[in-house]
C-alpha cells in the first residue's frame, strides 16, 4: 500500500494563503456540477452520541474526481473540545487512503466559494446590477472564519466592492478581522471599517450619509440599507435585522439589487424563495433587477468538502507539505 500524506492545520493554513483563490472556486464550481449532473454519492450523515460529544461522519464521492469520508464532533458542553474537522480521501483508482487532512479551515473556504460564485454570476448575468464606475458596499455579520473567507473570496469575484463593513455583537474581535485583513496589500483600495451592534461603536465612518448620534439599531439599519451585498456568517438562530427595514413589510425586498448570502439569519423574515440553477463549471442565476433581492443560501454540501480537500492534498503534494508516513 502507498503511503499516506497527513496534512496538519498549520500547512493547510500555508496552502490557502499561496492558493490561487480562481482554483478555488473552479473546484467548488465543479462540485456544484458534479452534484446537479448527478454523479455525486451522498449518503445519509452518521451521527454517534457520547456523553461528551456528537459524532458526525460524512461521506461522499464525486464520480470524476474520487470519495472522502469528513469527520467532525460537536461537543456537548465544553465548547474547547471536540473536532472541527479531518477529511480522510481516498485514491479514485485503487480506493486506498491517499491523505488525512485537517479541515478545520476548509469548511469557511468551501462554504464562502459557494457564496462567491453565485454572486458573481448574479452580477455578470445582469447588467442592470452594475453601472459603468459604481463601487458596492459589501457588509458581514460575524468576524469568525466564515466571515473573513466570505471577505477575501466576495473581494475576488467584485473588485468593485471598496467597502466592507464588518457587524459584530462585540467590536474587539470586529477589529482584530478588520487589522488582519487591512495588513493584507491587495485590499490597499478597500475601506474595512468595524461596527458593534450592541454599542454603535465603529472604527470609522459608515457612510457620508450617516447621521451622527444615531442609536445602535438605527445605525445597524442605515447599514443594511447602503448594502449591496450581505453576509450573514453566524450560528444565531434568530434574524440580525427586520425585513421591513427594507419594504415596510415582514420581508426583505431591497429598493437597489442586493444580495444575501444566508446562514441561518433570515429564516423569520417571511422571504419568498429564488432558485439558482447550477450548470457547467459555473452557477447561472434567474434573471434580476435592480429591485430584487436575491437570497443564496450557503451551508454546502458534502460534494464541496470533496473536491476543497482533494485540491488541498494536490497542493500539498506539489510543495511537499505534510508528513507522508506508511501505512
Amino acid at each position: 500500500m502507498p503511503p499516506v500524506r497527513v496534512v496538519s492545520l498549520e500547512h493547510v493554513a500555508a496552502i490557502l494563503k499561496a492558493i490561487d483563490l480562481e482554483d478555488v472556486l473552479v473546484s467548488q464550481a465543479k462540485a456544484f456540477h458534479a452534484y446537479s449532473a448527478k454523479v455525486t454519492q451522498t449518503p445519509n450523515r452518521i451521527t454517534l452520541g457520547t456523553p461528551a460529544h456528537s459524532t458526525l461522519i460524512m461521506p461522499s464521492r464525486i464520480d470524476t474526481l474520487t470519495s472522502a469520508i469528513k469527520i467532525v464532533s460537536v461537543p456537548k458542553t465544553d465548547s474547547k473540545n471536540g473536532l472541527p474537522g479531518v477529511t480522510l480521501v481516498l485514491d479514485n483508482e485503487t480506493a486506498e487512503p491517499r491523505g488525512l487532512v485537517n479541515a478545520r479551515l476548509l469548511t469557511a473556504v468551501r462554504t464562502a466559494a459557494g457564496s462567491a460564485l453565485a454572486t458573481r454570476a448574479i452580477f455578470n448575468n445582469n447588467n442592470s446590477l452594475m453601472k459603468a464606475g459604481d463601487s458596492l458596499t459589501l457588509v458581514v455579520f460575524g468576524a469568525g472564519a466564515q466571515a473573513k473567507s466570505h471577505v477575501q473570496l466576495l473581494l475576488h469575484v467584485l473588485p468593485q466592492i471598496r467597502k466592507v463593513v464588518i457587524c459584530n455583537r462585540t467590536l474587539p474581535r470586529a477589529q482584530e478581522l478588520v487589522k488582519d485583513l487591512g495588513s493584507q496589500s491587495q485590499y490597499a483600495g478597500v475601506e474595512i471599517v468595524a461596527f458593534c451592534i450592541s454599542t454603535g461603536e465603529s472604527t470609522g465612518p459608515i457612510s457620508s450619509s450617516q447621521i451622527s448620534g444615531q442609536q445602535p439599531k438605527e445605525q445597524l439599519k442605515h447599514i443594511v440599507q447602503i448594502a449591496d451585498v450581505i453576509c450573514t456568517c453566524t450560528n444565531s438562530r434568530e434574524a440580525l435585522f427586520p425585513g421591513e427595514w427594507e419594504t415596510g413589510q415582514d420581508s426583505i425586498l431591497a429598493e437597489l439589487g442586493q444580495i444575501f448570502d444566508e446562514h441561518g439569519q433570515l429564516s423569520h423574515a417571511a422571504l419568498p424563495p429564488e432558485f439558482i440553477t447550477v450548470t457547467k463549471s459555473d452557477v447561472t442565476p434567474t434573471d434580476v433587477n435592480r429591485k430584487d433581492v436575491t437570497i443564496f443560501k450557503s451551508v454546502g454540501i458534502a460534494a464541496q468538502d470533496v473536491a476543497i480537500t482533494a485540491l488541498v492534498l494536490d497542493k500539498a503534494e506539489e510543495m511537499n507539505l505534510g508528513a507522508v508516513v506508511d501505512f
